[in-house]
């Protein structure tokens, strides 16, 4: 199963969910798309792909957290996987529902749109579902994720807690919808989706477990790592703790104590992955090491500060906006 603890899954057969009663097949499908199809425009490219959006990223993360799974890719972050899904910037549609709902939706180019993603909007623009188009990847070690071929995708459709399945109706019609570099395939090969899953996320699950803080980092510093963050990284003693395939190794390189110049290896550090807005992270680290130093400006800024068990730093970088703000809490015991 893709996501254990973490989410409730339904799975239902293609046809109980995306088929309507054999007496009313042929007509009824083809109105329901051609309708769906009519009511579809293309969005001009916005500045930034919804992907990079801020008001889509923060919907995304409402409804899914920093909950992890095997969709579009191996055992990492759903929300990373959907919004990879709609990371073109060229092919963003936007339909409007005679009740005043919304669907916008966009495609992976890289994919040419075997993998996308669509929103389901109410008409006061709440985020009522989201979907999927996936092949269950699951990771292989180091080689690429193993996939379902294309023609046996799936549809993953993702609801708040308390939201009925009928609830995301429309986008089963979006989903029948194949993007135009698909449709050129031969119909052997054209994609179909095999089968309907339906899953109750869990938003408030944290993205990172008590267990995962490395020997050694001092429990004054807990309350300086966000619940709300992906876990990405964490040292101990001059090793790496995490991730597991690099633990043991030494937390830097030559070149990175190069970098450092004389700065002493901290006892022991823990590197979190935040996608909220970076002003965001910054006014939460301002209240959460309140009395610290603060150095660094745009995409950069460091906190440095003390408490009885010694002096520690928190620094925030932000790469770019579609990977989020990098959080570093590193700690240097009172010798």
């Amino acid at each position: 199963m893709n996501t254990p603890g973490k989410i409730t899954l339904r799975m239902l057969t293609l046809c109980a969910a995306l088929c309507l009663p054999l007496s009313s097949m042929a007509q009824g499908i083809s109105a329901e798309d051609a309708a769906f199809v009519a009511a579809t425009v293309p969005v001009p490219s916005p500045p930034l792909r919804l992907s990079a959006h801020p008001e889509i990223r923060a919907d995304v993360f409402k409804l899914l957290g920093y909950a992890r799974g095997s969709y579009t890719q191996g055992n990492t972050l759903i929300a990373r996987q959907v919004l990879d899904s709609m990371h073109s910037l060229d092919d963003i549609t936007r339909t409007m529902l005679p009740d005043g709902r919304s669907v916008l939706a966009s495609i992976d180019a890289g994919t040419h749109g075997a993998w996308r993603a669509a929103m389901l909007f109410d008409p006061q623009r709440k985020l009522l579902a989201l979907g999927l188009v996936n092949g269950h990847c699951q990771a292989t070690g180091d080689a690429a994720p193993a996939c379902l071929p294309s023609t046996h995708a799936v549809l993953t459709l993702l609801l708040p807690p308390g939201a009925e399945d009928e609830t995301a109706a429309p986008l089963l019609v979006w989903a029948r919808q194949v993007p135009a570099m698909l449709a050129q395939a031969a119909p052997e090969q054209r994609q179909s989706i095999a089968a309907v899953e339906y899953i109750t996320t869990r938003p408030d699950q944290p993205g990172w477990e008590p267990r995962d803080v490395p020997p050694g980092f001092p429990a004054s510093l807990l309350h300086l790592l966000l619940p709300n963050a992906e876990l990405n990284s964490s040292s101990s003693g001059g090793k790496i703790v995490t991730p597991a395939g690099l633990a043991g190794l030494p937390m830097r390189t030559p070149t990175e104590a190069a970098e450092a110049g004389d700065e002493p290896m901290p006892d022991a550090d823990i590197t979190l992955r935040s996608y909220a807005d970076f002003h965001w992270v910054l006014n939460t680290y301002a209240k959460l090491a309140k009395g610290a130093q603060v150095k660094g400006h745009d995409d950069k800024v460091v906190f440095t500060g003390s408490d009885a068990s010694g002096r520690y730093t928190v620094t925030l970088r932000e790469p770019n906006k579609d990977d989020g703000v990098v959080i570093t809490v590193a700690s240097w015991r009172e010798k």
